[in-house]
Order: structure tokens, then sequence, then C-alpha cells
């Protein structure tokens, strides 16, 4: 089955870390750029009709568009990741379009709190404590841009592909 996201692209980020990403997250490989995970499971692509793309404009439409800064490092048990900064418009847009699409919870409603971020690094038996200074020797001056958009991403032959692009107001 085919899957699709709605992402905040982080292409300045992807400059300074996509070699990293490439080399440590399976989603890069697969062709997802550095983001930031607004709702993913979404839709099928079969069921992305107008009907659910207008809704996702008319949602995303209620957001305005802003700044984001990328200079703090996380890691969860598996993963490194990259915290954008602020998180809390990321998190209001992540909310309001679950609430505009119920069955589509954030991580299929796998995390009871999501946390914004970008991953640099997954998988289990990866050395994270060996690439958390590199990459924060990346970061340094902290990463910084325009979010005006929010990206569809749907999956085709286990490669990701933008589909369409969301402005936000």
């Amino acid at each position: 089955m085919s899957s699709s996201g709605l992402v905040l692209l982080a292409p300045e980020l992807d400059a300074r870390v996509g070699d990293l990403r490439d080399r440590h997250d399976p989603a890069s490989r697969q062709g997802m750029p550095a983001h930031v995970t607004v709702l993913y499971p979404f839709m099928d692509p079969v069921q992305l009709g107008p009907t659910p793309r207008a809704r996702v404009a008319e949602v995303i439409r209620g957001f305005a568009a802003f700044d984001l800064s990328f200079a703090r490092v996380g890691r969860f048990p598996e993963a490194l990741w990259i915290a954008p900064d602020p998180a809390e418009g990321i998190v209001a847009l992540s909310a309001a379009l679950a609430a505009a699409f119920p069955d589509y919870p954030p991580y299929g409603g796998q995390f009871e709190t999501v946390i914004p971020h970008v991953t640099v690094a997954l998988g289990e038996g990866l050395d994270l404590g060996a690439l958390e200074p590199e990459l924060r020797r990346r970061l340094d001056p902290p990463v910084r841009q325009r979010v005006d958009a929010v990206s569809l991403f749907t999956t085709v032959r286990r490669r990701w592909r933008e589909v369409d692009r969301f402005l936000l107001a």
C-alpha cells in the first residue's frame, strides 16, 4: 500500500546535513528531503482527490508563513534529530490538520506527545553518540529559513515524491 504525508521542507538544512541523512536516514535514501513532519501517515494517494486536497488547502491557509531556526539536537532511542524553533506553530498546524482529518492522527496515534523534528539518523544499532558532535558542528551557526508552504509527498514505487504544495497565508 502506498502512503502519503504532509511536511515542511527544510532545504537550507538539507544543504548542511543532506549527506549525513543520505547515509543514516532510510527516508532520505528513498527520496524524502530534510523536513519536519506535519501529518503522517496520511491518506492513500488514490484517495487524495480534489475534495480532500481542497480541505487540506483550507486548513493550511488558516496559518501564516513563519520563520524557523534549526540549532538544537535531540535524540530518541533510535534516532538523532534537529529541533525546529519555535515549534508551537508546527504543533498547532499538525493539530488543525489532524482535527480536519480525524482518521489520520499524527504518527498513527502512536505517541501521546508529538515532538516536531528533522530526522538525521534513524535505525537500530547506529552509534548516535558518534554522529552527534558532527551534527552540532554543522549547525553552528544555526540554520534559519522561512516556511511558506506545506508539501504533500506520496510514495511511488517505494520512493517519496512531492505531488502538491499548499501555501500558508
